[in-house]
Formats: structure tokens, C-alpha cells, sequence
């Protein structure tokens, strides 16, 4: 998978978080139990989601994002979580 396509990916789970995540935030809360609500609300992107998961959970990011992309019903695959973080709002806002 190229890193464009990893980008896309990336950005279409964001996509489908922030369009479904009264929804979504649920299944993110039962699949990672260690994560709190404040966890994912505080959250400003895909990037810092992951690595806020990753870090109360001790999972590696690429399983986090893996499993955030199976949550969301974006493409499978493996990948790294490469790109920089950018400043938006956060999720639960």
C-alpha cells in the first residue's frame, strides 16, 4: 500500500468517526475498555486518537488504527500511522 493510499485511508476512517461518532464512540469504548469517554472526546484527529488509545491500552498504534478502520468499515490492511498531526477540533466537540 503506498503512503498516499495510507493517507487516504486514514482520512476516510477520520471522515466516518466524526460523521458517526455518537455511534461509533460506543464500539470504540467497548472494544478498548481502558479508554475513557474524556480519552476519545479530547481526541483532535485521527493521529492523536490513535495515539491516545494506544498509549491507555498499551497496543501498538498500527492495531489501533487496524482495528479503527474495521470499526469504521474503511479498508483493511496493514499500516503504520505515518503523516503529522494537525490542528482540528476534537472529536467530542
Amino acid at each position: 500500500m503506498t503512503q498516499q493510499e495510507q493517507q487516504e485511508q486514514r482520512r476516510q476512517v477520520e471522515q466516518n468517526l466524526r460523521q458517526n461518532w455518537h455511534q461509533l464512540r460506543y464500539r470504540i469504548l467497548d472494544q478498548f475498555n481502558q479508554v475513557s469517554s474524556a480519552d476519545l472526546d479530547a481526541a483532535a484527529g485521527i493521529n492523536d486518537l490513535v495515539a491516545r488509545i494506544a498509549d491507555r491500552t498499551h497496543h501498538s498504534e498500527q492495531y489501533v488504527e487496524n482495528r479503527l478502520r474495521q470499526l469504521t468499515g474503511v479498508g483493511g490492511g496493514q499500516q503504520g500511522n505515518q503523516g503529522g498531526r494537525q490542528q482540528r477540533q476534537p472529536f467530542g466537540a
